[in-house]
């Protein structure tokens, strides 16, 4: 980590800062004037939680309300998570500051085993115990959700209840039940539990015991006769008033940086190793109105300029070409992107391609699963050689300059055929379709038999086997335009043991937490040698799980988990999956009686058309037929616009916001403004706006330049307050005026005011450096140069205003801006602890 970064986490865990939960659409209560407080922790990095959907969903229907404040917990870094242990510095809220331990329900989200140490993490810091029966009834509410949860049996132990299924009406049911414990009940947490138990969809694992049979299956058997299991629960459909109309916007560079919008949940191919295609059944469309209202809400609240449209198969919405005609009407030519995966060839009809044509590229992924044929029969894949190949092509030749092949080892009854299958498959492709710089990334993973699904009785591949097919693709998935890439197979192993664990494996995951596992999920954190450890220390063996077939009838962790799928239908389709037998999409044909739908509250939602929508669709082709050649549709001509310069300042924690940070974060909030804005031509137009000097992270300025190109008749005094009301605190725009060129534009001087942490320089070491005729240094320029700079021409002069500060004007040298940091440790010899340790200000000029 950058010592810089270093130091500005060290000022935030010692106390409250603005910069931290001051992202665009944060909403901060008084925690004191609520009746319940709910903090929503992901157990992984910001990055990778702040843009999760299912967390602002969560986020935005909790904060609705006036009674309730939700905020926001993620899992520290281990640098982080060493820093707080040495301050004593427990978890605190993003909003607020708030501890963790403090709040009324904590709910954790459930998206990935790998990530199960991070939760102990986060539990740990803020002196929570790890086990739900070492916590008294003073200690929060905590619950987990999301699609681990539908085997929840490995964390049970660590959780008071779980949330099965969709969440955004369960956790209304469940803030209510607990606001109305708080007013009227007897204190205790097993009342409040029993209270809990009775919304559908809410399991309580201490409502069960647990015994084992002769072959050490774990035996469930319910407290009480009435809650023997706990049924799925369904959003019967997607609503706008549960879209996160205004999601937060992070400053940073989230995993997915771009407005995203959900178009359907749920999917009914049937592939039979798919968990996430049985427990998100059935097919729930949004409709082509709601779709477009949220986009032109979020597009205005947020900034975005790219969409990602979001489903388990987002080529199979019905709706899909007249939603795309749409949304690029909506965009006025300022929507860069619009991201799409998978698309089947046969969806790829002329309107759509020829929409496809008009947008950025950002990713296309197939995922053929299975190198032969008769393997992809037995997952019901329902591709073809013929359909993946077509499909290949036409991304190609739609402007696709890298395709993703995901093909997975170790599916039942696979054979060494299919693994070569693999390496054939990839390469004729490659050789056939790709030209210039096109090439094939083929991504290879282990098969995990998860839950609910017709494999779930299935082995999984031991390591060994795992290596040895990952070897052999090694080996033989050779071509200069194809690139593999695979998961590590013991992160896999692990994965495997997780998803389909019991109660057994509580010692394994505290043990593997105490000898430092953490992030496990991330590659370059995993430290199989750990597990090893901690399964060693633990006794439990991983085959016991995994690599054992489950034979018909032996009880499963998570039987008492009701999915709204029929058992009878798994293994009716594991039956079907021997014979090589295909399952039709229900949304095609026939119901293939899974068990899901009842057809009265429970039913598929696909949007048909109707005239209304076919009325869009034409307004939107007229509206694309009116489309200038450069795509500057809706825009205003050139003319139209003049050149602003703005001063402003970036002050306190902002300074910690990099330069790329700085760009996005103006751009975004110009287009929050609503003002016209000029655009470049060209394919991926960029807005016409630039900054006068890059200032480095960690400085603060008084006033910087910025020029953009905003439309005529906009006068300063609006430009400004609309501006600053969409910028983060500690920037702030100071002037605003149309730009005029100075004829001789004057010799740029810059003055600065460093203040350390303790004294470390003295007047006659300045005066020493001041009585140099010269005193050069030598660097690598950006083109791989030797550059000499004289710091002494550089430095105007330099004074020391107290034993802790001083003041230093610089000008240029060799047009090449000179920076404080520099004079201090080349010309004055501090070290770089004093010098980032420092607070750095550049002064308005006089």
């Amino acid at each position: 980590m950058h010592k810089q970064n270093y130091q500005y986490i060290l000022n935030r865990v010692q106390t409250p800062t603005r910069y931290s939960g001051n992202e665009i659409n944060t909403v901060k209560k008084d925690l004191s004037q609520v009746d319940l407080t709910f903090a929503l922790a992901f157990p992984d990095l910001y990055e990778i939680g702040t843009s999760h959907f299912g967390l602002q969903i969560l986020y935005s229907i909790l904060n609705k309300r006036d009674d309730i404040a939700a905020e926001r917990f993620f899992a520290p870094a281990p640098d982080m998570e060493a820093l707080m242990r040495e301050k004593k510095v427990p978890c605190l809220s993003m909003e607020t500051r708030t501890p963790l331990d403090r709040f009324d329900i904590i709910g954790v989200s459930l998206l990935y085993e790998l990530n199960f140490t991070n939760i102990l993490t986060l539990f740990d810091l803020s002196g929570i115990p790890f086990y739900a029966d070492q916590r008294d009834d003073n200690f929060p509410l905590i619950i987990a959700g999301g699609p681990c949860a539908f085997n929840p049996e490995p964390l049970a132990d660590f959780f008071d209840a779980f949330i099965i299924g969709d969440g955004e009406q369960v956790i209304t049911q469940v803030a209510d039940t607990v606001i109305a414990f708080k007013k009227e009940g007897d204190g205790k947490k097993k009342t409040l539990l029993r209270m809990l138990s009775r919304i559908e969809g809410v399991y309580v694992p201490s409502f069960f015991t647990v015994s084992r049979d002769s072959d050490g299956h774990q035996i469930l058997t319910p407290l009480y006769e009435d809650y023997s299991r706990i049924k799925r629960a369904i959003l019967p459909e997607l609503t706008f008033a549960d879209f996160p109309i205004s999601p937060i916007v992070p400053f940073g560079k989230p995993v997915h940086d771009r407005l995203r919008l959900e178009i359907a949940r749920g999917c009914s191919r049937g592939c039979r190793f798919c968990q996430a295609g049985m427990i998100y059944r059935p097919v729930r469309e949004r409709s082509l109105e709601d779709l477009l209202e949220i986009a032109k809400a979020s597009l205005a609240t947020t900034g975005y300029s790219d969409i990602s449209l979001l489903s388990l198969s987002t080529g199979d919405y019905s709706q899909l070409p007249a939603l795309m005609e749409a949304l690029l009407l909506l965009s006025q030519g300022q929507c860069n992107a619009i991201s799409l995966p998978s698309i089947r060839a046969e969806k790829l009809t002329p309107q759509l391609m020829e929409l496809i044509k008009s947008v950025r590229k950002t990713g296309f992924t197939i995922a053929p699963e299975a190198g032969t044929q008769r393997l992809r029969d037995i997952i019901n894949k329902n591709l073809t050689e013929d359909s993946i190949a077509k499909t290949v092509e036409n991304a190609l030749s739609l402007g696709w300059k890298n395709i993703k092949l995901y093909f997975m080892t170790g599916l039942p009854f696979e054979q060494m055929d299919d693994i070569q299958g693999i390496a054939d498959f990839s390469q004729r492709l490659a050789s056939t379709y790709t030209k210039g710089k096109q090439m094939i990334n083929v991504s290879a993973t282990c098969f995990i038999p998860k839950s609910h699904t017709p494999f779930q009785n299935h082995a999984q591949m031991t390591l060994d086997q795992t290596l040895e097919k990952l070897q052999y693709l090694k080996d033989n998935l050779r071509h200069p335009k194809v690139k593999l890439k695979w998961q590590d197979p013991k992160m896999s192993l692990l994965e495997g043991v997780w998803s389909r664990g019991d109660r057994a494996l509580s010692p394994l995951l505290v043990k593997a937490f105490e000898l430092g596992c953490r992030l496990d999920g991330w590659s370059d954190h995993f430290n199989f040698s750990l597990w090893e450890q901690a399964l060693e220390a633990t006794g439990i063996d991983p085959a016991f799980y995994t690599s054992r077939q489950r034979a018909p009838g032996e009880p499963l962790p998570w039987d008492h988990i009701d999915s709204g799928i029929k058992k009878s239908f798994l293994e009716s389709e594991f039956k079907k999956a021997e014979e090589m037998a295909l399952t039709p999409d229900c949304r095609e044909d026939a119901c293939t009686g899974c068990g899901i739908c009842n057809f009265k509250t429970i039913a598929p939602v696909v949007q048909k058309n109707n005239a209304d929508q076919e009325a869009l669709s034409e307004q939107s082709l007229d509206k694309k037929s009116e489309k200038k050649p450069n795509g500057q549709s809706d825009r205003l001509p050139d003319e139209a616009f003049i050149k602003y310069e703005l001063k402003f300042s970036k002050l306190e924690d902002a300074r910690f916001f990099g330069h790329l940070e700085m760009a996005t974060i103006f751009q975004r909030a110009v287009k929050r403004t609503g003002f016209a804005v000029k655009y470049s031509k060209g394919f991926n137009p960029s807005m016409r706006m630039s900054f006068a000097t890059a200032l480095p992270l960690g400085m603060e300025s008084e006033e910087e330049s910025l020029y953009i190109y905003l439309e005529k008749g906009l006068k300063p005094h609006r430009i400004m307050p609309d501006l600053n009301e969409q910028l983060p605190r500690g920037i702030e725009v100071t002037d605003c005026a149309l730009f005029r060129k100075s004829p001789q534009p004057p010799t740029p001087r810059d003055t600065y005011q460093i203040s350390f942490a303790e004294p470390c320089i003295r007047q006659p070491e300045l005066d020493r450096f001041l009585a140099l005729s010269e005193f050069m240094v030598e660097d690598m320029s950006k083109k791989g140069k030797i550059r000499k700079t004289d710091l002494r021409k550089a430095l105007s002069s330099v004074r020391l205003i107290s034993p802790i500060r001083l003041e230093m004007t610089l000008t240029p040298y060799n047009a090449r801006i000179i920076r404080p940091t520099e004079i201090l440790t080349k010309g004055f010899g501090l070290d770089d602890t004093a010098v980032t340790d420092a607070r750095i200000k550049k002064l308005k000029s006089n």
